[in-house]
């Protein structure tokens, strides 16, 4: 009973040294690589809402930790691909002088594209809503068929 009170007090402590950082109001990200949707993840179809906690640093680097989503199994794909995502922007202030470290809360959601669009296999689309919040869509990837293949007599 006490170990457990005191695991469950030093996950409060911990959530709450994240959540002690001010708002990133001001902030822009300078550079970012595009998010990767999982190619095992969109042959099965799979999608997903993800929340990250990201605490932003004055240099421009962020540290970034998973808070809430599906994680089991085939779908820590998704957490790991949001999470080097996130990683690699960088950040900076849109006024000058001296910041100090702030944080969010990003969310990034996967999902599929309906059957119906007509784009090719290789479609992607990543819109960013704003700060925290990025969406990831995709085409189902369609079985190809070479019909360039010759019969041997």
């Amino acid at each position: 009973m006490r170990n457990g009170l005191r695991i469950l007090l030093l996950l409060g402590f911990t959530s709450c040294a994240f959540a002690q950082q001010p708002d990133c109001k001001g902030i822009q990200i300078f550079e970012s690589k595009l998010p990767i949707y999982p190619p095992i993840a969109r042959a099965a179809y799979m999608k997903g809402v993800f929340h990250f906690a990201v605490i932003v640093y004055p240099d421009g680097h962020s540290e970034v930790r998973f808070v809430d989503g599906p994680s089991k199994g085939a779908f820590q794909v998704f957490a790991v691909s949001g999470r080097d995502f996130l990683e690699s922007r960088r950040y900076g202030w849109v006024t000058g002088g001296q910041h100090q470290s702030c944080s969010y809360t990003a969310e990034i959601e996967y999902r599929m594209l309906p059957e119906e669009v007509s784009s090719p296999n290789n479609f992607m689309r990543v819109t960013d809503l704003d700060l925290g919040h990025t969406l990831v869509e995709v085409k189902a990837t369609l079985p190809t068929i070479n019909t360039s293949v010759s019969t041997i007599r």
